[in-house]
């Protein structure tokens, strides 16, 4: 299972070549250690308790919500003067929380960025303060390489979040075979292409007359739309993945290619066929993947925190892992891989930064039991080195990792090659209804001509995004469309340190 891990390795060469410059940090004398209060005060000879302090968090994390709160519960008994006030939501919920504590300037302590927005730009309107005071370098090097990387993790050197967990795409094709068994379906023989998973599909919804359907998903969250058009349509070559505003083929935002299309016709078939479960467009992720568990459905494309949650909910479900389906027409690219995102930070507002931090540290330690039990439970894949070899045995993770070993290959990444683009992300504004808002209305049947509005979207999505580059040129950045754009891309190989230095 180590290939990946070498991935990764080979990747961080980019790292290392094109970003020591905007990741080097001068020492700072007055840098600060999480337990600098506590020194002091044995230096001092002082016992008096430790003052009273809550940490509030906020998160969408249910998959790991009961590792998470248990682990909580075991960090308050060992510091009886820590109080940590846990709050978990559903995503779409998250993000119109956060937003509404930001503007009545009352956010947590820790919380993660919200998807679809980019670090650079909440960096900017101050929601994060840099976590470099908080923690020394064997925390640091406690990660796997290519974890704190300029524009994703770090802006101008400084670290300004965590990643949550190894980022593998959450693109991958659960299916139950109970059911493919019932619809006279070969359980280990789970579809290949777009008209394949149709076909099975439908046959599954026909057997379940009402009691089980072909597919599930969480219809209601845009991201589940997003990720499912962005990565399978990558396997067509459309180029397109999340990272980045525009496509990989292209330089353009162009979402109206063959292989964007190939995808949007599948899911209108599904729609079509009435392979698709009545309650998608009206549930969340979470209850898709309860309803999948439950036998409901045939499919769901979701990500690998699916598995720890089955094992403990469903642990009778015969589960199936499968790649993503390639167009009729045969595969033609990759799925988008990417060193690990960013996802938790302080709050620059946060009173108890240094008590926030210490739990941080605590929560991503090599030997707490956070790490490890998430792994140890099939609910992620560890950034934290040796946590992985150590505790991974989940043999569904296992498949889930070779799908990807197989069909993703590590992407190109603007940011990576200009880290100047972290400031056009800061400007650029998303174009509505967006490529998953038109998948979203097409599985609803409210679009009825995708490939129009795909157009649409394109066109003006490109003069967004020439926009935003300019309104970036003119605070200073050095950066053109042209960033955007990488002739020596093979969407069939892994993008190395070495073809980004061929375009310098």
């Amino acid at each position: 299972m180590k290939r990946i891990w070498r991935l990764l390795s080979v990747f961080i060469g980019i790292v290392l070549c094109l970003q020591l410059a905007a990741c080097h940090k001068t020492a700072n004398p007055d840098e600060r250690k999480v337990t600098e209060t506590e020194k002091a005060q044995a230096e001092k000879g002082e016992t008096e308790k430790p003052e009273q302090v809550t940490i509030r968090v906020l998160d969408w994390s249910d998959s790991s919500k009961d590792i998470r709160q248990a682990f909580y519960q075991s960090y308050m008994e060992k510091h009886p003067h820590v109080k940590i006030d846990y709050t978990q939501l559903t995503i779409d919920q998250y993000k119109n929380t956060i937003l509404t504590a930001v503007k009545a300037d009352d956010v947590p302590d820790l919380f993660p960025v919200p998807t679809g927005m980019r670090l650079a730009a909440v960096v900017a309107d101050g929601w994060y303060q840099p976590l470099d005071p908080y923690i020394d370098e064997a925390f640091k090097n406690s990660f796997i390489d290519g974890t704190f990387i300029e524009g994703t993790t770090m802006l101008d050197g400084k670290i300004y979040s965590l990643p949550e967990w190894m980022g593998l795409p959450s693109t991958v094709l659960y299916y139950n075979k109970d059911l493919f068994n019932q619809a006279g379906l070969d359980p280990n023989k789970p579809p290949k292409t777009h008209s394949e998973l149709r076909e099975y599909a439908k046959k599954i919804t026909e057997a379940g007359k009402g009691q089980f359907y072909g597919l599930i998903e969480g219809g209601k969250q845009i991201n589940r739309w997003n990720d499912a058009v962005r990565a399978w349509s990558s396997l067509g070559g459309s180029g397109l993945n999340t990272y980045s505003p525009a496509s990989l083929a292209t330089g353009k935002p162009t979402f109206d290619s063959k292989a964007v299309l190939d995808v949007f016709a599948l899911f209108q078939g599904l729609a079509e066929d009435k392979s698709i479960h009545p309650n998608t467009m009206n549930i969340s992720a979470p209850e898709a993947r309860a309803l999948f568990g439950q036998g409901q459905a045939g499919f769901l494309i979701q990500g690998w925190w699916c598995v720890g949650v089955w094992k403990k909910d469903n642990p009778n479900l015969q589960l199936g892992v499968a790649a993503p389906p390639v167009p009729d027409s045969g595969r033609k690219g990759s799925v988008a891989m990417f060193t690990p995102g960013a996802w938790v930070g302080l709050s620059a507002k946060s009173k108890v930064s240094e008590e926030a931090a210490a739990l941080l540290k605590e929560q991503y330690s090599p030997t707490g039991i956070y790490q490890s039990k998430v792994v140890e439970a099939g609910g992620a894949f560890s950034t934290v080195k040796g946590v992985n070899d150590k505790y991974l045995k989940s043999p569904e993770l296992m498949s889930y990792y070779k799908v990807f070993a197989e069909y993703g290959r590590f992407a190109p990444d603007p940011i990576v090659r200009n880290p100047d683009i972290a400031k056009v992300y800061a400007e650029i504004k998303e174009i509505h209804p967006n490529v998953a808002e038109l998948l979203q209305g097409v599985v609803a049947g409210a679009v009825k001509d995708p490939q129009k509005a795909l157009k649409d979207l394109s066109e003006r999505s490109e003069t967004e995004l020439a926009r935003a580059v300019e309104a970036a040129k003119a605070k200073g950045a050095k950066v053109e469309m042209q960033d955007f754009t990488f002739p020596n891309w093979d969407p069939m190989k892994d993008y190395v340190a070495e073809d980004y230095k061929a375009l310098q």
